[in-house]
């Protein structure tokens, strides 16, 4: 089959090849029995010089893809999707090599979901080693029980970014964001500052934000790598409940 197969560069998103890479996702969730996850660059313009997509064609019949994401000129993501009667035939290894042609300086991650042992197996043959866990987590507001504490919140915004410090005695304990989204706040970039950490102070200040937070807005969703373990404890004791769990691989 291998001089069957051919592999392409992609310059176009259109909604054809959109619509391929889907009904190629579908048929992947089905017989694998797992959520993979697809994506293609919402931000990528026909005109640009680098490829949207590669992908590997039997008989001019799309059997395989990746999509690739710049974040920047040394880091990318990507997805890589096989169709199952044509993977153990390198094909996910050639798309990947394609790839590697064109951003040569690059440093590549990929997600999996934990639960896809094939998708492991085949990162650590062509050489990629575990990075980290993230977790999706979520809390609704009547799964939300405040703690008492005097911290006092400074809110400033900028742009549609929401920026909150927290402050304790006139001290500045912590400071995170957020967004906004329909009835839905997203946390990110959290931080205690290290002497305040292990104190029970992130507690007070997340507890503080999060109670002005549900006096107008339903679900708050926030971001965070298991090995984090202060950060994971943290979100658990607030009763976060985790959404999806990936596993990132880096090469």
């Amino acid at each position: 089959m291998n001089n069957s197969i051919s592999y392409q560069r992609c310059f176009c998103k259109s909604k054809e090849l959109i619509k391929t890479f889907e009904e190629i996702n579908q048929i992947c969730n089905k017989v694998d029995d797992l959520s993979h996850h697809f994506f293609i660059d919402e931000d990528y313009h026909d005109f640009s010089s680098t490829p949207c997509a590669y992908i590997a064609l039997y008989k001019e019949t799309v059997v395989g893809f990746l999509c690739p994401y710049v974040i920047d000129s040394y880091n990318m993501e990507f997805c890589l999707l096989v169709l199952p009667e044509y993977r153990r035939n390198h094909l996910g290894s050639q798309l990947f090599f394609h790839m590697v042609q064109d951003f040569p300086e690059h440093t590549y991650t990929i997600s999996l979901i934990p639960e896809n042992k094939g998708g492991k197996s085949f990162l650590e043959r062509i050489g990629f080693s575990y990075g980290c866990r993230e977790c999706s987590m979520a809390l609704l507001r009547n799964s939300f029980h405040p703690i008492s504490s005097k911290m006092e919140l400074d809110v400033s915004k900028e742009d549609d970014c929401i920026h909150v410090i927290g402050i304790l005695s006139d001290i500045e304990i912590g400071e995170l964001s957020f967004s906004i989204s329909n009835t839905t706040v997203c946390i990110h970039d959290v931080e205690v500052y290290e002497k305040f950490r292990r104190q029970g102070y992130g507690t007070q200040f997340l507890s503080a934000v999060l109670s002005d937070i549900f006096e107008k807005y339903e679900t708050v969703i926030l971001h965070v790598t298991k090995e984090n373990l202060p950060a994971y404890q943290l979100y658990n004791k607030l009763n976060f409940q985790v959404l999806e769990e990936l596993d990132y691989y880096e090469l």
